[in-house]
């Protein structure tokens, strides 16, 4: 398997949203994961957040069919009873991005891929803006 990379939802709601000025880069680490030169992986959390967010903006039907085509390319992980413990009692002012810390870290994820990089700034794993990872 190649390396594990963490998705976080704004990264995927770039793409889905066509959201400039960030659109371009985060479509290119999308693409570098369905390629398969990176095993890109997302929360639970993270898809029906993505859902939800879509859902309000274009409908149920364009929301699912976006989230099928997620799944043929990105490894899910759970979002569990471990983790939300784990990002109870965390340093991270933000308590969703320290689940999503700790599902990437659960995973072995080498990195976390978002735009929110200061709500991290307590990790033990590198986190990279887009336009950073793809360089």
């Amino acid at each position: 398997m190649s390396e594990r990379i963490f998705i976080d939802s704004d990264v995927i709601l770039d793409v889905a949203l066509a959201r400039q000025p960030f659109v371009e880069a985060s479509q290119t680490v999308v693409a570098l994961c369905e390629k398969g030169h990176f095993t890109g992986c997302i929360s639970s959390n993270s898809i029906a957040n993505i859902y939800y967010i879509l859902r309000k903006l274009g409908g149920d039907e364009k929301a699912r069919l976006f989230i099928q085509q997620l799944l043929k390319f990105l490894v899910i992980i759970p979002v569990d009873h471990v983790g939300i413990s784990q990002a109870l009692v965390s340093k991270f002012s933000d308590f969703e991005d320290a689940i999503q810390y700790f599902s990437a870290l659960s995973f072995g994820c080498s990195k976390i891929v978002t735009r929110n990089i200061q709500d991290y700034k307590f990790a033990e794993i590198s986190v990279i803006l887009p336009s950073a990872f793809i360089g």
